[in-house]
């Protein structure tokens, strides 16, 4: 008997390969999840002061936040949601303490990093047992390996950046190297459904709705972006 498990891959294009095998989906979200756009390019909106005989009033224009701008304004804007944790995404270690720096000063907020290298104990924090509503809310920055391998109590909340390190061979380079890329769409949905598991949630995205359709339905499998013969 072979069990083919995951949460992102195509599970119909695997059950064609084994002779049309039964799929089984189990549904780890029993609240609905709320998903709004932000991206980090937004149009400008032209003020009374605009005359329009100037030759640029029609042009469009666009005002680029960068990614730890947008991340501060999305936690800003659920603070108006009703209590619960937040579970936000970055590509790396860096991207995490640059974060959690910018994150320091607010209020009633306790900003937990969760990483490969974090010591024992400081990973331990994210994973406590939330027992009682707490006076703020928890804001945990974490890798993709929250998208999958682990679950983070307490989550409500969850902010998509849309980006990761991905492992992929370089042929020029003859090394694997980690650059950071646009996730799947079937990523992105498992990233949303880190909330909604104890209460209705809402997902923030840092992309257009319109960017998330152009996206692949699935991340390349890790078989295909590795050399197998190193």
């Amino acid at each position: 008997k072979v069990i083919v498990t995951s949460a992102t891959i195509e599970p119909h294009r695997f059950a064609a390969h084994f002779g049309g095998a039964p799929v089984v989906e189990v549904s780890g979200r029993t609240h609905p999840v709320q998903i709004r756009y932000r991206p980090l390019e937004a149009p400008v909106t032209f003020d009374d002061d605009d005359d329009p005989d100037d030759p640029d009033h029609e042009i469009a224009r666009t005002q680029t936040r960068d990614e730890i701008e947008a991340i501060v304004d999305a936690i800003g804007e659920l603070e108006a949601e009703p209590p619960g944790d937040i579970l936000v995404f970055l590509s790396g270690e860096r991207e995490i303490r640059d974060t959690a720096e910018a994150l320091s000063e607010m209020r009633h907020t306790e900003v937990l990093p969760l990483y490969a290298r974090l010591p024992t104990a400081e990973q331990q924090r994210v994973f406590a047992p939330v027992f009682a509503p707490h006076a703020g809310r928890r804001v945990v920055l974490a890798t993709n390996v929250a998208e999958t391998s682990l679950t983070v109590p307490g989550i409500r909340y969850v902010v998509d950046p849309g980006n990761a390190r991905i492992s992929r061979y370089s042929r020029r380079l003859k090394a694997q190297r980690l650059p950071i890329e646009p996730i799947s769409q079937a990523s992105a949905a498992q990233r949303a459904g880190r909330c909604g598991r104890i209460a209705p949630g809402v997902c923030i995205r840092l992309y257009s709705e319109e960017d998330f359709a152009a996206r692949p339905p699935y991340t390349d499998p890790e078989i295909l972006r590795t050399n197998l013969a190193a």
